[in-house]
């Protein structure tokens, strides 16, 4: 059996089983494996220049369609650039297929060109792996198995990236007749929903039963409009506060009667509220938030917590759990709904909650009117401005951090998406137009100018591959996130400026139309406006500007946590 023919039937096979979407990277001894991917008519397949680029590009597409994609580059240091994607991956849960071409076992370790160990090359970040036979020693059933084993492991649970080694023989060309596409075939039944464990269920409805006080914290975790629904009836049922981060999918839509909290990080500063608000039991899901106020504010009340770990991943830094659920958050609370007929009416603890977040909000809304558009009020703009239909996709350091203090929860808020597996900027200008690629709604990513200048790849990729991507970036001039932190006062300011606030000097304009992008400019609320209409409209990449002065913006942040500490001290008294 030829190369075409094994990778025929693999690529058939992976598309029998949801695989729609392949990423690839040029390269001589991946051309089996892109030829043969090329040839099954119900895979689309995206050419990116750069392997780092790449495999975000994938992350994207995979996240935005909430399912497994396939990744093909050529042998050597060109496996190793997916690595940052293929652990985001594994940390996030997304599901990849990744096909890394290698040399055969005759021409590995003994100086052929182009050749590095690539068997296990992700290590423990991969949920299988497998060094391929060399094609010909097996037949199509092999290529069959293996496919579909490469999905059922990449989808779990838990979900994310699994590793196939190829090795290939030359001739690396297809000989006459060999490149057949596959037959095509029916596309497999959507996914039913997710079923929780009834021992899980039976747990967690005993604490709604019977704790009054509860907190339901969610963190980043893109919950489905299904999951989030579901959720939110929950809290409503069990008149607990569900304290929602900005990427948790829980600020959008119908509250259904929830109390809705956006606010907990300010909340969490304001000393006698919080802890006049501690729970009775803390159940907390998704991915630990990355407000370092809630953080801490929810360790030190020391509450008896369980905790949500679909992943499998303990992601509970502060304490010891009481206990913990593997069953996914919606599949959780669909549980629950079904099993307790009613729960409790609007109590003091929901109502006190409600008050606090609803005074938190109005003096956000107040602090910021009529100040300059810096971070606080470009994030906050974002959420009260894009469409419901559209992906805000938040880039990490300052952006989600931003985001989640100051976007407010409503009926048309956009869906925020991050990748908060490691938390890095590395491939959030990729990540985002793979989303794009895949989205049939509009997406706009929200990054700093250090995240941009970090992707330039992605940016190329995008602006080559048609892709229509809004890209928003509040422009400080380099690290501003370190001006927040304590070493900005602890070492002399040369000295901080040269190794954290990292000055680029770079023009940003003569970059973004360098690639082929449409720049923009917007020093306040109107041309942001403005700025946001042209770019829906027009298509394609367009990159908007937002000139931020870094001490003016530190001020900004320091103002309103002030703010809301003093309103809620002088409006909300301790449970």
């Amino acid at each position: 059996m030829t190369a075409y023919e094994y990778f025929g039937a693999f690529f058939e096979e992976l598309a029998n089983r949801g695989v729609r979407h392949v990423v690839c990277s040029p390269g001589s001894r991946s051309a089996p494996l892109v030829l043969s991917a090329h040839a099954e008519p119900r895979l689309r397949c995206w050419v990116q220049l750069d392997e780092r680029a790449g495999g975000f590009f994938a992350l994207g597409l995979a996240k935005a369609e909430r399912q497994c994609v396939a990744l093909i580059c050529t042998s050597g240091s060109a496996a190793a650039n997916y690595l940052p994607a293929v652990t985001e991956a594994f940390y996030d849960g997304v599901a990849l297929v990744v096909l890394t071409a290698d040399r055969p076992p005759e021409l590995r370790d003994r100086g052929a060109g182009q050749t590095i160990d690539q068997i296990g090359l992700y290590g423990a970040h991969a949920r299988w792996s497998a060094d391929l036979p060399v094609s010909g020693e097996v037949g199509a059933d092999h290529a069959r198995f293996t496919a579909h084993r490469a999905v059922a492991a990449a989808l779990g649970p838990p979900g994310g990236p699994v590793h196939l080694n190829a090795p290939l023989r030359e001739p690396l060309e297809p000989l006459d007749g060999q490149l057949v596409g596959g037959a095509g075939g029916e596309s497999p039944e959507p996914p039913a929903l997710p079923v929780a464990d009834a021992g899980e269920v039976a747990q967690l409805a005993d604490l709604v039963r019977n704790r009054e006080r509860g907190v339901l914290a969610v963190g980043p975790s893109d919950l489905s409009g299904a999951d989030a629904g579901a959720v939110k009836q929950l809290a409503a049922l069990a008149g607990w506060p569900l304290l929602a981060d900005a990427a948790s999918g829980l600020r959008t839509g119908d509250a259904a009667a929830a109390t809705v909290v956006a606010a907990g990080q300010h909340l969490a500063r304001t000393g006698p509220f919080w802890d006049g608000h501690t729970p009775d039991v803390l159940v907390r899901a998704g991915h630990p938030t990355a407000a370092r106020a809630l953080r801490e504010g929810l360790a030190a009340w020391g509450a008896e917590i369980w905790l949500v770990d679909p992943l499998d991943r303990w992601e509970e830094p502060t304490t010891v759990p009481a206990g913990r659920w593997r069953s996914p958050l919606g599949a959780l609370a669909r549980g629950v709904l079904a099993t307790l007929e009613s729960g409790r009416s609007a109590t003091d603890w929901t109502d006190s909650w409600r008050h606090a977040e609803s005074t938190a909000q109005q003096t956000i809304t107040a602090t910021l009117r009529g100040g300059p558009l810096l971070e606080a009020g470009l994030a906050r703009l974002l959420g009260e401005t894009l469409e419901a239909d559209t992906v805000l996709y938040a880039s990490n350091s300052m952006p989600v951090r931003d985001l989640d203090a100051f976007l407010a929860p409503h009926r048309r808020a956009p869906r925020v998406v991050a990748h908060r597996g490691t938390n890095g900027v590395d491939g959030v200008t990729s990540a985002a137009a793979g989303m794009a690629a895949a989205a049939g709604d509009p997406v706009v990513l929200l990054a700093g100018d250090l995240a941009l200048l970090h992707d330039l790849g992605g940016l190329l990729g995008a602006a080559r591959l048609g892709i229509d991507l809004t890209i928003v970036v509040p422009n400080n001039g380099g690290g501003g996130i370190f001006s927040f932190l304590p070493v900005a006062e602890a070492i002399p300011e040369p000295v901080f400026e040269q190794f954290f606030g990292t000055p680029h000097g770079v023009d940003l304009s003569t970059v973004v139309k360098g690639v082929g992008a449409a720049h923009h400019r917007a020093a306040d609320a109107a041309a942001l406006h403005e700025a946001l209409g042209i770019c829906r409209q027009s298509g394609g990449i367009g990159v908007i500007e937002v000139p931020v002065d870094t001490e003016a913006n530190v001020a900004q942040h320091r103002l309103v946590e002030r703010s809301v500490r003093d309103a809620v001290g002088r409006t909300v008294r301790p449970e």
